[in-house]
């Protein structure tokens, strides 16, 4: 009785990866997907509130996997990366004033800037 439930459940778990792997792989509708597996519309939406509830990472290298990059996407990419290079590099140069401010104000008036604040 246990294996007969067992391999329900197996089955069970099967059938909500490939629904949810033709959704978001092959982005197939709802309504296509019913009608190629045989369940009703809720059905599909169960089995995908469902799988993505007892897999997130499957989930989310499934929805990668989904999408193809374009070229407005690489173009996007790009300006975020020479941005955040624009940001780091603003902020190495605040973090070497502050280094330098310290051993200034250290050195003038001998007072450690680091250990000032705490107490």
């Amino acid at each position: 009785m246990k294996e007969k439930y067992y391999y329900q459940a197996k089955e069970r778990i099967l059938r909500n990866r490939e629904i949810y792997r033709l959704h978001a792989v092959e982005g197939m509708r709802s309504t296509a997907i019913a009608e190629k597996v045989g369940i009703s519309l809720r059905g599909v939406y169960r089995a995908f509130a469902i799988f993505e509830r007892e897999n997130p990472l499957e989930v989310e290298a499934m929805k990668k996997q989904g999408k193809s990059v374009t070229p407005e996407d690489y173009q996007k990419l790009l300006e975020e990366i020479s941005s955040l290079k624009k940001d780091l590099s603003q902020e190495r140069l605040r973090a070497d004033f502050y280094e330098e401010m310290v051993a200034f104000g250290k050195e003038v008036y001998g007072i450690d800037l680091k250990k000032a604040g705490t107490k």
